[in-house]
Parts: structure tokens; sequence; C-alpha cells
């Protein structure tokens, strides 16, 4: 039996998810009982289980009531669950956002324009298809947000991949106001399909700069909102559009899977 350790519940938060992210756990994997982890640590079992659904939040396991806790297989777009609440500490603004996604997914619209296979290709097309038939702006931030992961996926650099899947929510949260401002839709939608064209002719330079051109349009027609916390505009809106308690990793998941097989089955580390 594991030698028992007194710990408080944010240095047991810590503990188990490294434990769950070293590779020595497979996924699948049962953990202890809530009431074996309390006797380990040496905590109470609601503090446990606060604990466990907490680990549920972030993606690392899976909670089937009657059977136990199970490990989950983290992708791509988990990462968003385990690095976000840091960017939401700090506060981050749309016009911060723009900044970071300007440089990672101008990037990756060029390498995709390299290295995007026929498959890579087809998804983006199913996306941008989607975007065009949906009516609500939830129906169409799904498809925006798939077609940007499936353009950061298709750079085949699993490091970019990763990368956008951290900032996912907070991209989510961007394009919900953008798609309920009719000047920004007008404006930035024609970009998508340039991207995309772009991308299957490859032509590196025009996809970067299509890209581009469609992340920093915010830049100007934001106005006052371009420097306010994006949670705080966000909060606006994702009640109301996702309702209340909506997960919105659940609604990204969802959405790429929608246009692509194979969505929840990368790993980390595991896109070629």
């Amino acid at each position: 039996m594991a030698a028992q350790i007194d710990v408080p519940r944010q240095a047991l938060l810590e503990r188990l998810t490294s434990e769950l992210l070293d590779g020595g756990t497979k996924p699948g994997a049962k953990l202890p009982s809530e009431r074996q982890l309390a006797e380990r640590f040496r905590i109470s079992r609601p503090v446990v289980r606060e604990v466990l659904t907490e680990l549920q939040e972030r993606g690392l396991v899976e909670i089937a009531p009657g059977r136990g806790t199970f490990v989950r297989a983290v992708g791509a777009l988990d990462a968003g669950r385990l690095v976000e609440v840091l960017y939401r500490r700090g506060q981050t603004t749309p016009r911060q956002l723009v900044e970071a996604r300007t440089m990672l997914e101008g990037q990756a619209a060029t390498l995709a324009a390299q290295r995007a296979t026929d498959d890579d290709i087809a998804a983006m097309r199913r996306a941008l298809d989607g975007f065009d038939r949906a009516t609500g702006v939830i129906g169409r931030a799904k498809a925006d947000i798939a077609f940007h992961a499936l353009v950061a996926r298709a750079s085949h650099n699993p490091v970019l991949d990763i990368m956008f899947g951290s900032i996912s929510g907070l991209v989510f949260e961007q394009m919900l106001r953008s798609l309920d401002d009719p000047q920004v839709v007008a404006e930035g939608v024609p970009y998508h399909w340039q991207a995309l064209a772009a991308i299957e002719s490859r032509d590196a330079a025009a996809a970067g700069a299509a890209m581009t051109e469609h992340l920093t349009l915010a830049l100007r027609t934001y106005g006052s909102d371009l420097d306010e916390s994006l949670e705080r505009i966000a909060m606006r809106k994702v009640d109301d559009l996702l309702g209340e308690g909506a997960s919105l990793q659940s609604v990204i998941s969802s959405a790429l899977s929608q246009f692509t097989d194979d969505a929840e089955e990368r790993l980390i580390g595991g896109a070629s």
C-alpha cells in the first residue's frame, strides 16, 4: 500500500495531475477509490471528490458513476483545459489574443500550404461549408473553431497543434464576440475561403497573409472591446448563447469531431 502523506487540496490536485501526465498511468486505467485516496493522502473524502471533479473538468480523467474514475487519453485540445486558467488569471484581452494568434496561426497556415494532405483540405472545406450553412452564432462558431483547429493540424507540427489547443477556449470566446458583430462577419468571413484556396494551391505566402488579415481585422473593428478583459466580454455572451454551466471545451471538441473522424484519437505528441 502507498505511504500515507499529509497534503492540502491544491497539493493533491497538483500531485495527481503530475502522476497522470508523467506517462506512467495508461489511458483507461482505473484510479484508486475516493476512500483509498483519502487514506493515502490523509484528506477528507469530500475534498478528494472535489479534486477528482476538477481533474475531469481538465480532461484528465472520466468519472463513471458506480464504476469509478478512469484515466483519459489527453488530446491536443485538452491542453486548453490545463493552461487556460493561467491565461484567465492574466485577464487576457482581445488585442493580446490577436497578437498571439497572428504569430501562431499565420505560421500554421503557411505550413499548411506546404504540408496539408488531401484529407486535411477536405476536412477544412467541410468546416467552411458547415459555416456557410449555419444560421446562428453558435453554429457558425463551432464551424469556425473547427476550421482554425484544422489549419493548425494541417501544419503537421504537433507543437503548433498543441499551442492552438491551449488557447482554443479563449479563441472560441473571441469568435462569439466577432460573429455577433455584423461588420466583423461581413469583412472577416471571405478570408476563410481565401486562406483555404491558398492552402489548396500550395501558395504559402498567400495562405499566411490571408490568415493574418483575417485575424487582425479585430484590431480595426472591436473599438473599446479591444483592451477589455476577454473573459468579461465573453461573460455577456457565453451563458446566453450556450446555456448556463456549459463547457466550452466540450463544445469545441464536439465541433472538431463533427468535421473530422479522428479528432479525439490524436494524443499530444502523436500528430505527424
